[in-house]
């Protein structure tokens, strides 16, 4: 069988076409999003929509399609359908005929609140736009518009993405990409405003607990002024951070402009748990170079419909996770001590985990789809988490780095070049650039160490 691909009447389609989701939830109690997707200006017999099954930072294949129900299409009025089929589990194919104006409705189930899937409940919603939007193939780089439509006035929507001036509810993605890394929170969460170097910062926290958000924020605007005294700046124009207080929750994904963070409701107050709430914002926010603009060359450009494979990881995770250590320390917010002791934690971690000896680092980035986050009961004895040895092999870098050139020279020099070679221009690294600019920042042959610690 022959995959039915668009076919375009007019080089003008790319200038005329416009992209519209709407997303209500009418009924938040069902988990159901009710979706919306008007396309207008189209200039082809057919339509073809895909569901991206991966979103970019969660490196698992996780078929965001499956919880997609009550598929239709119509040319703008619900009594006109238009023909459509499927034709593989992500991609729907739509026959618009002379049609120009197409809308395609459909629901997305949303009842698992993790930082990478959709959550709806009578007290929120919260969406991923890779597991609740269609892409069309070839129209990735087309701007895009979203409308919110929730189901309580006094509910309302945040977002990094810009609001369309004189539109209610509405924002603006310039294109898909941008869309999939724009999460929203909609309800009663409360919102709070920061400025940190001239530029302004949101904190929106959802659920109840003992979280003091005048001290996450006091303690947040140290770590944001050392990582950007580290790159040289900030590289955004406004930041959000989305907090869920959940009974027992742990985890961060990253986004350009913002990142979601779930934590247990009653982890703020133990100095430990509260430390770790701060390593975990230190990490997420590093990665807004580190992975969301300094990243490999396999992930410079996404591809939603499968795999994206890169033995790159331990640095763009593993190094992430060294620094989210030593920001807080540097930030001033635990001492020397502290740092310490949680180094040493890790450094257990990783003696104790008999797969060290087994999997290779590069292996163990490259296998991230398949086994990281499908852990099993011979998980420990045959796999080593990229992240945890990274970690490691980020310390005996630096401290390599350091004793070479007696302190004066140290990884920080190695995340600044990257930053200046690839990070700015967006431009994706090779495993084997990046080896040149560790070796460059050394000024040593390091072929014996990388054979030994990531081969």
């Amino acid at each position: 069988m022959t995959e039915a691909r668009t076919i375009f009447r007019s080089s003008a389609a790319t200038s005329t076409l416009a992209i519209h989701y709407h997303v209500a939830m009418p009924q938040p109690q069902s988990h159901l999003f009710e979706v919306t997707l008007q396309v207008e200006g189209w200039e082809a017999p057919l339509l073809d929509l895909k569901m991206p099954v991966w979103t970019p930072g969660s490196y698992l294949v996780r078929e965001y399609a499956r919880h997609l129900q009550d598929f239709s299409a119509d040319n703008g009025n619900p009594t006109q359908s238009l023909p459509w089929r499927k034709l593989a589990k992500n991609h729907w194919l739509v026959e618009t005929g002379d049609a120009s104006a197409i809308t395609v409705r459909y629901r997305i189930f949303a009842n698992e609140l993790t930082v990478r899937t959709n959550h709806l409940d009578a007290s929120h919603g919260y969406f991923n736009g890779a597991a609740l939007f269609f892409f069309i193939p070839g129209f990735e780089q087309h701007p895009c518009q979203v409308t919110i439509a929730p189901p309580n006035p006094d509910w309302r929507v945040t977002t990094p993405l810009p609001a369309v001036s004189g539109k209610f509810n509405t924002f603006e993605a310039r294109d898909f990409d941008t869309l999939v890394d724009s999460p929203f929170e909609i309800g009663d969460h409360k919102l709070y405003e920061f400025e940190v170097l001239g530029k302004p910062h949101q904190l929106a926290i959802w659920g109840e607990g003992n979280a003091d958000p005048k001290r996450i924020i006091e303690d947040t605007t140290k770590i944001i002024k050392v990582e950007a005294e580290l790159f040289g700046g900030l590289p955004y124009d406004h930041y959000l951070f989305l907090l869920y207080l959940t009974a027992s929750g742990f985890g961060g994904l990253e986004h350009k402009d913002s990142c979601s963070l779930i934590y247990s409701r009653f982890g703020f107050r133990a100095k430990d748990k509260y430390n770790r709430f701060l390593q975990l914002v230190a990490h997420e926010f590093f990665h807004l170079w580190n992975v969301k603009r300094i990243r490999p060359l396999a992930l410079e450009t996404f591809d939603y419909e499968k795999e994206n494979y890169t033995t790159s990881l331990w640095f763009s995770e593993g190094t992430t996770s060294y620094y989210d250590l030593l920001i807080p320390q540097r930030a001033g917010i635990y001492d020397a001590k502290t740092l310490l002791e949680n180094l040493s934690k890790e450094i257990t971690r990783f003696l104790t985990t008999p797969g060290r000896k087994v999997q290779p680092l590069d292996e163990s980035s490259f296998d991230a789809w398949i086994k990281l986050y499908r852990r099993d009961a011979n998980s420990d004895n045959n796999q080593i988490s990229y992240y945890l040895k990274g970690e490691m092999v980020s310390l005996l870098l630096d401290l390599l780095i350091r004793e070479r050139h007696g302190n004066k020279r140290s990884l920080d020099d190695v995340i600044r070049i990257m930053w200046e070679q690839f990070g700015k221009g967006e431009i994706g690294f090779t495993p084997q650039q990046l080896r040149e600019v560790i070796e460059s920042v050394a000024e040593l042959d390091l072929s014996n160490f990388f054979s030994k610690t990531i081969e």
